[in-house]
């Protein structure tokens, strides 16, 4: 492996990392000091602004002059536990400033009910006996507002009756999603004259998400592919093409399911859902573009001059190298197409599954849907390992004031256990029946496949 690989990789792997020691550490945290009367009375609590605009309705507010609704508005003490199962709560503290608390510390059996006698979180005592002096929990920055007592609660809160065919159902129609995926690679494969056995395409794709599990990016599962197809056939430019033309036909399902969806979710006031709304038009584009890409890819290659760096160059002269060779066969690409769009909707469900598991309340399906097809956009986009830390975050961003940071955490979360485990150890099976020298493949013979593939 070349330093810059090796370097790539290890870039990935710290920003993990680093996402993770963002979620769980806090920064200025601690408690807040508090005036026992105005907590008894419950006059100190306030919650964002419900009018409050996400990131793109405050930009279109200053571009337009518009004033912007306070950032806060008074809380009754009944509704802070209710409130804070979704939002961020605030506290005025005894030095008049306002600030954010982890209110759900203070509740008992979703009522407020204790707070604390002294400067630490070591005696919590019932709001109506609090003496002279009262603090509460401050919320310092934290990625998600959340501890692992939080996230512990919600865990052991789970119904194993409720959880466990939930669960299953995730699995299964995550399932169904892989066979179609092998099916689009199957078609895509006989497009380039490859015949391969469903059943041999099918071993070899969980073997290539059982190396899936360890090895960075898509070296584990789009590698082996590679190297599987190449060393039964010969045939690197025609594989090599298939997985290419693959890859795009998968981004167009995407974009196309986001838009599908787009509209039946109602995430207003979320910053990242009205992001991805204002693109709507750039997402479309490029779902359109991609499709004529496909059915006319000669048409584009002018574009490949004004492309400012080589690596756009040499991405976009490759797309349009690999798409003239199904340009020709549009039953293949509308084959292929419908199983893109199939996949990418069997993903979604798998995490509405997910969340009907772990009882998420406060949600429609709708919201689920759109922010698991985000959450794959997301991780496509962003740098990490296998996604994770990133779809926890998307969930977080976007499910986060219609339910607990927790459990929007762990609707993601879950959904990279099912993909890491149930859906790719079984690829551990067929590797072990397959010969030695199939068994012993490196990381070392997928990259020289690669250099020679992208030689010649």
């Amino acid at each position: 492996m070349k330093f810059k690989d090796a370097a790539r990789h290890a870039i990935k792997l710290i920003l993990t990392l680093a996402v993770f020691v963002g979620i769980f550490a806090e920064f200025g945290g601690g408690v807040v000091e508090v005036s026992p009367t105005e907590l008894r009375a419950g006059a100190i609590w306030e919650q964002g602004n419900p009018a409050m605009p996400g990131i793109v309705g405050k930009l279109k507010a200053r571009v337009k002059g518009e004033a912007l609704p306070a950032p806060r508005v008074p809380l009754a003490a009944s509704e802070v536990c209710k409130v804070a199962a979704g939002a961020q709560v605030f506290a005025r503290g005894l030095d008049g400033n306002v600030v954010p608390v982890r209110a759900l510390r203070h509740c008992r059996e979703d009522a407020l009910a204790v707070a604390f006698g002294q400067a630490s979180e070591d005696a919590p005592v019932a709001i109506d006996a609090v003496g002279e002096r009262a603090w509460l929990r401050r919320q310092g920055f934290q990625l998600v507002p959340m501890d692992a007592r939080e996230l512990w609660r919600e865990v052991t809160s789970v119904q194993l009756g409720t959880f466990l065919p939930w669960f299953l159902f995730a699995m299964s129609v995550k399932l169904v999603g892989i066979f179609a995926n092998i099916y689009r690679w199957q078609v895509l494969l006989a497009g380039q004259g490859l015949t391969f056995d469903f059943k041999w395409l099918t071993s070899s794709y969980f073997v290539g998400r059982y190396f899936g599990i360890v090895t960075p990016s898509t070296m584990g599962l789009d590698g082996w592919r590679l190297y599987d197809t190449i060393r039964a056939t010969r045939k690197p430019v025609e594989c090599t093409t298939a997985l290419a033309v693959e890859r795009l036909i998968g981004l167009v399902g995407l974009l196309a399911v986001i838009l599908v969806f787009m509209p039946f979710a109602s995430l207003e006031g979320r910053s990242l859902a009205e992001l991805v709304r204002a693109m709507a038009v750039p997402i479309a584009a490029g779902a359109i573009f991609t499709v004529l890409l496909l059915l006319r890819p000669t048409a584009f290659r002018w574009m490949v001059r004004l492309m400012p760096h080589p690596k756009l160059r040499t991405f976009l002269g490759s797309a349009i190298d690999s798409a003239t060779a199904y340009s020709t066969n549009r039953r293949a690409l509308v084959i292929a197409l419908g199983c893109a769009f199939f996949g990418q909707v069997t993903t979604m469900f798998m995490y509405f599954g997910n969340a009907m598991a772990l009882g998420v309340e406060n949600v429609t399906m709708a919201q689920v849907l759109y922010a698991s097809a985000i959450m794959t956009l997301g991780t496509f986009l962003a740098p990490s390992a296998s996604g994770e830390g990133v779809r926890e975050l998307v969930f977080v961003a976007l499910l986060g004031g219609h339910t607990t940071a927790a459990k929007a955490f762990l609707i993601g979360h879950l959904g990279f256990w099912i993909e890491k485990l149930p859906l790719s150890l079984p690829g551990l099976w067929p590797l072990l029946r397959a010969p030695d020298s199939y068994k012993r493949v490196t990381m070392d013979d997928l990259k020289a496949l690669k250099d020679e593939v992208a030689a010649g």
